[in-house]
């Protein structure tokens, strides 16, 4: 993405305001992974889309080796200037690389497992897909994932409001006071209808990846929670930075921000509508999905 490529995004700030992936996923993963029917091994993992590292300094925790790989350079330096990529030197390596172009050192059937969270909606699916069956081992693990919107439990108001800012156009509506006030519009696409839509028409080809197993999490309507269940308790002021870690708000800012800060109006109409001063905490919970495969061994 365009937005997290740029050298003056503050990528400590999206750290910091992203919510983080449950250990319960975590342990669902890798017993997915011990249980292909071929010789597993943990030897080499592959984290597409690495970002900030989240997921690649996890999986040093499970395997011998772990290789980091992001379109964004400002991300792959955050992540070689780390005191973790400086520590296990040995055990881990960052390369600037799309999710459907391996790095010329990742050999065919040579990843145990391939991960790519909060990134699969920004790739070319079909190339990616080739790639991953490419690179893996016979029976190693295809595994995405990503978390949608949050939704303010219990507090319909609040949701409709949140539609408005993250999906809404004041421009189209004709009422803009001369520009979009809304920051729908400066997502990039098709990437974010895919996020909002939870990648529902987008699954592994079976000709290529076999023990397919894709569970999605809505807060207002899921009976049961899955392994990757993201729930915490935040005040506003923790959600408005969790806002201005957003693309499309940065976006905005950069068109617009001589205005003021849309993150600050966004969460101004919270607090005026629903009572909260910027120390009130609200439980949210984000929508989620996860996808796991195996590459078919014959």
């Amino acid at each position: 993405m365009a937005t997290y490529s740029a050298t003056d995004f503050d990528t400590s700030h999206y750290d910091i305001a992203r919510p983080s992936y449950p250990e319960s996923f975590y342990k669902f993963l890798i017993e997915y992974h011990d249980k292909s029917k071929n010789e597993y091994k943990r030897e080499l993992a592959l984290d597409i889309g690495c970002g900030s590292g989240f997921v690649t300094f996890k999986l040093l925790e499970y395997f011998d080796k772990v290789i980091g790989t992001d379109i964004s350079n400002t991300m792959v330096n955050q992540c070689e200037s780390d005191e973790r990529a400086k520590k296990y030197k040995e055990r881990i390596q960052f390369f600037t690389a799309k999710a459907e172009q391996a790095p010329p050192s990742i050999l065919p059937s040579s990843i145990d497992l391939l991960t790519g969270a909060e990134c699969c909606h920004w790739v070319n699916h079909d190339e990616f897909f080739r790639e991953s069956f490419r690179i893996l081992k016979p029976g190693g693990t295809l595994a995405y994932w990503f978390y949608g919107d949050p939704i303010f439990v219990g507090y319909p108001e609040a949701n409709e409001i949140y539609n408005k800012y993250t999906f809404g156009s004041s421009l189209r509506d004709g009422d803009s006071n001369g520009f979009e006030r809304y920051v729908g519009p400066y997502y990039e696409q098709p990437g974010r209808q895919y996020l909002r839509e939870l990648l529902s028409n987008v699954h592994p080809p079976e000709d290529l990846f076999e023990d397919i197993v894709r569970r999605e999490y809505h807060p207002e309507t899921s009976k049961s929670k899955t392994p990757l269940y993201i729930s915490k308790r935040a005040s506003l002021r923790h959600f408005m930075a969790y806002v201005k870690s957003w693309s499309a708000y940065h976006a905005w800012m950069k068109e617009n921000g001589d205005k003021y800060d849309v993150a600050e109006a966004f969460v101004e109409e919270l607090s005026r509508r629903m009572g909260w001063d910027l120390d009130f905490e609200l439980e949210l919970t984000w929508t989620t999905v996860y996808t796991v495969a195996r590459k078919r061994s014959n």
